[in-house]
């Protein structure tokens, strides 16, 4: 039995031993007839290599033959697998479909490669797949090639956050008309919004709410078609490299009579936690010792990239396979790290968890807590990724590379909400308040041992008054350990997302720059010199900011800068103009760009070696795509 087997198994036992009422939809083998049969997707392209590329489709039934042809005559079959973790629930929209419970949806990846290719010269190919009654189901024609060689000419799109917001079929269609198919997409993270919900990768319809493969592959209009735009015909044309951020990791999976998958998403726990609770259970949940009882109950019970890792194929020779990667493109070197963490709210209030303090009525009650804006993945120094990075930044391939591009979906720049707090494990403060009002306060820095939880927090579960964390600028992780790594190797761009703005810094030859899907923004925080732009405060309607402002208060102010970039590093202005003026004439020049009417693209050209960013009005349709900034590499 493969792991994957071993899951749908232990899935189906989780949700009998619960008597959940979780429906199945059963479409494995429908009739010709039947309107709920099609290819959910396009084909799309994964894993060039030197002389080959794979591609992958889906379908919502199991069928019996999926195929690639390609080159004329050359027809590969595919093969098959079935995603565990699909869902439906009452907050989902398909266009002639309504869910009331938590219903698994039927998803099947086919995956095929295309081999004895040669280099810079393209093939046509399409995808079929036929049903268990004979029924045949075709792709349109589209065209693929194998990784490109040393010292090809090449327009790789830099992109994120996607996440079914508004305006990225506007954004994705300028794209293709203004540059055509780019070479290959490098998406640094959050490409939908809740990663386990079908629909929102597959066929969403919902106004100004998007599903990511109509959105980058052009078939917007076939859900909505009463939209202006219609998405990019992209992802069939051009590999696309990934890395994981926050909105591609679930929380706990916690099957019950009102399971919800919003709600899931929101519940993550740390490892170390789920580790902990395992030790304390597992004669009841594993008396054999079995590893992968192990390794399932402690994802189910923590967090996982279960869908959002089966979706795509990424290489997978690093430690934790395809989490982290590297891989050679042309003459650019990849670096995708994992580099995120669970977002909370700002408030300090006690009414819920939140990334400064856990629920008040919940003190006693560890299953309850948030643990603050814990991070998914340890990248700090003497940690697996960092080692792994390490070992990467000094190979041959990455030290002979002409151009040198990480992605994460998280760093240490931006004038975005999300830059604050700053990239550190949380400290938790377990607070005891005397009846004279004096606190005691004992601190832990994450991760807890066993000893730790067991001595210093479950002996103070009936004591505490409030559960606080805090986030030291000065141990900043990523400004600590791998900055100054990146600069010392010679890494031309950190690409990073997370805040859905526009900016650019440059910290000796290192740039970074977040071009997260702006047209979709949460806004930048900054002061200019004139006072006109005023947006200041990060998260302004949050009771936190006035708790610093209080005598004693519980958080150190310069940890939290309101407004500014985190370690006060000046942004770049964009080097022909500012969309900010654009927009608003009464705007000065202003280094960013967060707008929701404005939305930015920004292309990695390697024959000149620059980084080229592109802003397009969505609100006219006819106006001018406008090249506004371009920055060289090396």
């Amino acid at each position: 039995m493969n792991t994957r087997q071993f899951l749908i198994l232990l899935t189906a036992f989780i949700l009998s031993a619960c008597n959940l009422s979780i429906e199945v939809d059963n479409t494995q083998n429908p009739q010709p007839s039947n309107p709920e049969h099609s290819l959910l997707t396009e084909p799309f392209l994964q894993k060039p290599s030197s002389d080959s590329v794979n591609v992958v489709w889906f379908t919502n039934f199991k069928g019996k033959q999926h195929q690639l042809i390609y080159a004329g005559s050359q027809v590969v079959d595919a093969t098959t697998t079935k995603l565990t973790r699909m869902m439906e629930d009452a907050d989902s929209r398909q266009l002639g479909k309504e869910y009331k419970n938590a219903t698994f949806r039927t998803v099947y990846r086919h995956e095929a490669v295309a081999s004895d290719l040669t280099a810079g010269q393209r093939e046509t190919y399409f995808v079929r797949s036929i049903d268990q009654a004979g029924q045949t189901f075709a792709s349109g024609s589209y065209s693929l090639t194998p990784a490109p060689a040393s010292g090809s000419s090449l327009k790789i799109l830099l992109t994120s956050d996607l996440q079914s917001k508004k305006n990225v079929v506007a954004n994705y269609q300028k794209v293709v008309e203004t540059i055509g198919h780019p070479d290959a997409v490098l998406f640094a993270g959050d490409f939908v919004n809740i990663p386990d919900r079908a629909s929102e990768w597959f066929d969403q319809a919902k106004n100004d709410a998007p599903a990511f493969f109509p959105a980058l592959q052009g078939r917007y209009q076939q859900y909505m078609p009463e939209s202006e735009y219609t998405g990019g015909a992209i992802l069939q044309y051009a590999p696309l490299f990934g890395t994981i951020g926050n909105h591609e990791v679930m929380g706990r999976f916690q099957p019950s009579e009102d399971y919800k998958i919003n709600a899931a998403f929101n519940d993550p726990q740390p490892k170390w936690y789920a580790e902990i609770a395992y030790q304390n259970l597992k004669e009841q949940i594993n008396p054999t010792n079995d590893p992968l009882v192990k390794k399932t109950w402690i994802q189910d019970q923590s967090h996982n990239q279960m869908s959002f890792l089966d979706i795509f194929s990424f290489p997978d020779d690093g430690p934790a396979g395809e989490s982290y990667y590297a891989t050679q493109f042309g003459d650019v070197f990849i670096i995708s790290m994992n580099v995120s963490r669970i977002w909370r709210a700002w408030s300090v209030s006690g009414n819920n968890k939140s990334k400064f303090v856990e629920q008040l009525s919940q003190l006693k009650n560890p299953e309850q807590w948030g643990f603050g804006e814990f991070l998914f993945e340890r990248f700090d120094k003497g940690s697996t990724q960092y080692n792994w990075l390490v070992e990467t930044l000094n190979s041959d391939a990455f030290q002979n590379s002409k151009y040198k591009v990480l992605m994460a979906h998280q760093s240490v720049f931006g004038l975005g909400d999300n830059s604050v707090p700053v990239l550190t494990n949380p400290i938790m403060q377990l607070v005891e308040t005397s009846a004279q009002g004096e606190e005691t306060i004992t601190e832990l820095s994450m991760p807890i041992s066993q000893q730790q939880w067991q001595e210093q927090v479950v002996a103070k579960l009936d004591k505490l008054s409030e559960i606080r964390y805090q986030y030291p600028l000065n141990k900043d992780i990523w400004l600590n350990d791998i900055e100054p790594l990146l600069i010392e190797k010679g890494v031309d761009l950190v690409h990073v997302g997370h805040s859905h703005v526009w900016n650019r810094a440059k910290v000796d030859s290192l740039n970074y720059l977040e071009t997260s899907n702006v047209g979709n923004s949460y806004g930048a925080y900054f002061d200019d010199t004139s006072g006109v732009y005023q947006k200041n405060v990060r998260s302004s309607y949050a009771d936190f900011w006035q708790a610093l402002e209080q005598n004693n208060p519980h958080w150190l102010k310069s940890d939290y800068p309101a407004s500014g970039d985190p370690h006060e590093r000046a942004m770049q202005y964009p080097s022909l103009f500012s969309p900010m003026d654009a927009e608003n004439n009464d705007y000065p020049n202003l280094p960013f760009v967060a707008s929701n009417q404005l939305t930015v693209f920004s292309i990695l050209d390697t024959a000149s070696g620059t980084v080229k960013s592109y802003v397009f009005d969505v609100a006219d349709s006819d106006s001018e795509v406008k090249l506004f900034d371009e920055f060289k590499l090396n």
